[in-house]
């Protein structure tokens, strides 16, 4: 490559040096003249619904496991140092086709103790970051560690581990206690989506839940010639005047798209689009 001309060159060589440096930036521009680019926040763009929400724990915005540890306190210094464990454990439910419903279960574990994947430990303190609105169990949960289910000995932590079928309350265990099995730390760096997660969440209207005015909705990008698309994701709250329904096409204000760690303010819906009509199958309206 040639370098440039010194600032002190003939004007001559320093003219071309800037319509190289133009042509270069054409060539750059025809090479993406196939993508497409999400709407900024505060920009206008159609979307389409896919979900009327009526419950913050069935929004997955960010890295919503870790929802109640961070409603607990749990700090980003705490996941560095490789405190925070994911886990699971099941409580009895007749509607499940298994009679049991799986919850994620985060447990902060004393600073300098080492737990391995797979470890039964004993969880008390627990917690969700939001009541169920059924009034049954949150899907999500945080407590602290009480205890390595290990220390009864390789045979009783194995009869005591849960497994299909098995209740987080293990025979013995005092009420409010649960036994949770651990699959591994969770990554210090979903700590800023969770965060940003929360926030959002937080900041929906119980009201609006009830009344079916938060919705999720996305539109569709090309990203590159060839049939490659990528689909921004909002939570937005709709008028108190607009009732819409899955697949309705409205005018979005684009704010902070879910799933991301953007401090942006959330997407608001400005209007239903009449006689825009949704793709239908997997694809979505086209952004813009």
């Amino acid at each position: 490559m040639t370098p440039p001309a010194h600032p002190l060159a003939p004007p001559a060589a320093r003219a071309a040096d800037r319509l190289a440096a133009t042509a270069a930036l054409w060539v750059a521009c025809a090479a993406l003249a196939g993508c497409e680019t999400a709407p900024r926040a505060g920009g206008l763009t159609r979307a389409q619904v896919l979900d009327v929400v009526k419950d913050r724990h069935g929004v997955r915005d960010g890295h919503p496991e870790l929802y109640a540890a961070l409603r607990a306190g749990v700090t980003r210094r705490e996941l560095e140092e490789g405190r925070l464990f994911e886990g699971e454990c099941g409580l009895p439910d007749a509607a499940q086709a298994s009679g049991m419903r799986w919850l994620t279960v985060t447990v902060l574990a004393p600073a300098g103790l080492r737990l391995a994947s797979g470890s039964v430990v004993d969880v008390r303190g627990l917690r969700a970051a939001w009541p169920a609105v059924d009034g049954g169990a949150a899907p999500r949960w945080h407590g602290v560690y009480a205890g390595s289910a290990s220390a009864l000995g390789e045979a009783a932590a194995s009869a005591l581990s849960p497994r299909p079928g098995a209740p987080c309350q293990a025979p013995g265990e005092p009420p409010g206690q649960w036994r949770v099995k651990l699959r591994g730390p969770a990554p210090a760096w979903a700590f800023d989506f969770a965060q940003a997660g929360l926030r959002r969440l937080d900041a929906l209207r119980d009201s609006d839940l009830a009344a079916g005015r938060v919705l999720r909705l996305g539109c569709q990008l090309k990203v590159l010639d060839g049939g490659d698309w990528y689909a921004p994701v909002w939570v937005a709250t709709a008028p108190e005047a607009l009732r819409l329904r899955v697949g309705d096409v409205v005018r979005l204000r684009a704010g902070a798209e879910a799933g991301s760690k953007d401090p942006d303010p959330p997407a608001e819906v400005l209007e239903r689009l009449a006689g825009v009509a949704a793709p239908g199958g997997h694809a979505l309206v086209r952004c813009g």
